[in-house]
């Protein structure tokens, strides 16, 4: 077996702790039950902090754009994951978004692939309808793709929806990698789904024209931006996360060498900031999730900006579309929570206990989800209950994987700001 494939089935094994089923119903006692309702409401307050004026923060930049990761769009009126709250109202909250960016009028609309939820064609049909009111507000549309994007194996409906869209300068005949540019930045949408696995490799062909490709923005003297849906920094330096990196070996020698300092992933359906010696990475939170953010990105001479922002969907939502997303959010807290009330009945732990403990991996979940974990960090390791948390946890995975994360956080996933 190959290295590659040897990390392609070890990232299957890393992403159970990271994607495992966590599903579950149980028909809890009332008093618990009281105690997830609780944790669900602290979960749909948090994060209404103020934000920046988007109009200042684009005023003077050469570049600016809206950028989201794993849209996941689908249609389907049955939808329902467990652990993307927002899903069942994919549409309306893809609205929402459409409407908000629209408003801010970018340069450009970024999505880090994993653009529909399986590649079905009615949901890239209706997906294009929408990212198509985006190009004729004069915004271009940029994406990449990502693993689900390949999920019925026929990208027959991605080729006939997505691709008139975009605005390819050079394309890789190899793969659905192309190069745009706009406003001076040379921006590389990486399709790392294709070659083998539909699990983060670029093909050899596409290596040898992306290194050329690279070398021509050099020699034009561009700047270089560069997107992929698998990761190109995070798990560099942290195993559990290494299976998440696009696998090529030499990759981010041909990226160092080209003086990429940037690029953008997503793949993780959370926001996170990374850096390695003096390039910089973006994981770009998913839309759908509790936090509904999306980043705002601006480019100049100076250097780089960028910070997230919540879709308002009170302001640009269809009516009661923030109450319903609420309600979503309510039941996705409640389902997801019920499996760490099971742990503390097995351990015995008592009311006040499971409460405690509750609220300790809430208040973990919730800062992870919106990128201020290295903030938060501290504060959780030092409360009382993370003793108890870690005796429920510890041999469940949940243990060893929240202790990694809190010990060595990403920096803040919720902002970015670096001179070139």
């Amino acid at each position: 077996m190959s290295e590659t494939e040897n990390a392609y089935h070890e990232k299957k094994a890393y992403e159970q702790i990271h994607d495992s089923a966590i599903g579950f119903r149980y028909d809890l006692p009332m008093t618990y039950k009281q105690i997830l309702l609780c944790m669900c409401m602290m979960l749909c307050a948090c994060g209404k902090a103020e934000t920046k004026n988007e109009e200042k923060i684009y005023e003077s930049a050469d570049f600016t754009a809206v950028v989201v990761s794993d849209l996941h769009y689908t249609g389907s009126p049955s939808a329902f994951n467990s652990i993307v709250p927002l899903e069942p109202l994919g549409p309306e909250v893809t609205d929402a978004l459409i409407a908000q960016l629209i408003d801010l009028s970018p340069d450009a609309f970024i999505l880090t692939g994993d653009n529909t939820n399986n590649g079905r064609t009615e949901d890239v049909k209706e997906l294009a309808l929408k990212l198509k009111e985006v190009k004729d507000a004069g915004i271009e549309v940029i994406m990449t793709t990502g693993n689900h994007d390949y999920g019925q194996a026929d990208m027959k409906p991605y080729e006939q929806y997505f691709l008139p869209l975009l605005n390819m300068k050079e394309k890789d005949p190899s793969s659905y990698s192309y190069v745009s540019e706009n406003q001076n930045v040379r921006i590389f949408a990486m399709d790392d789904s294709h070659a083998w696995g539909s699990d983060g490799l670029f093909g050899e062909e596409t290596m040898k024209w992306l290194e050329g490709q690279l070398a021509k923005a050099n020699q034009d003297h561009r700047r270089i931006l560069l997107l992929s849906h698998h990761n190109i920094l995070c798990g560099k330096t942290e195993k559990m996360y290494s299976s998440y990196l696009v696998q090529n070996e030499g990759l981010y020698e041909m990226l160092k060498q080209a003086d990429v300092r940037l690029c953008m992933s997503g793949h993780q359906h959370n926001q996170a900031v990374y850096a390695y010696e003096d390039m910089y990475e973006i994981l770009n939170g998913m839309p759908y999730s509790a936090a509904h953010t999306f980043g705002m990105l601006s480019i100049d001479d100076e250097g780089v900006h960028y910070e997230t922002k919540e879709i308002d969907l009170e302001k640009y939502g269809s009516p009661n579309l923030q109450s319903r997303s609420e309600e979503f959010i309510s039941r996705q807290s409640e389902n997801f929570m019920s499996t760490f009330v099971t742990l503390c009945e097995e351990k015995n732990l008592s009311e006040e206990e499971t409460e405690k403990v509750i609220t300790l991996v809430s208040a973990f979940f919730d800062a992870q989800d919106r990128g201020i974990l290295a903030d938060e960090a501290e504060n959780i390791l030092n409360d009382p209950s993370y003793g108890l948390m870690q005796k429920v946890l510890w041999n469940k995975n949940y243990g060893p994987w929240i202790e990694e994360m809190l010990k060595n956080p990403p920096a803040d996933g919720s902002s970015l700001s670096f001179k070139w």
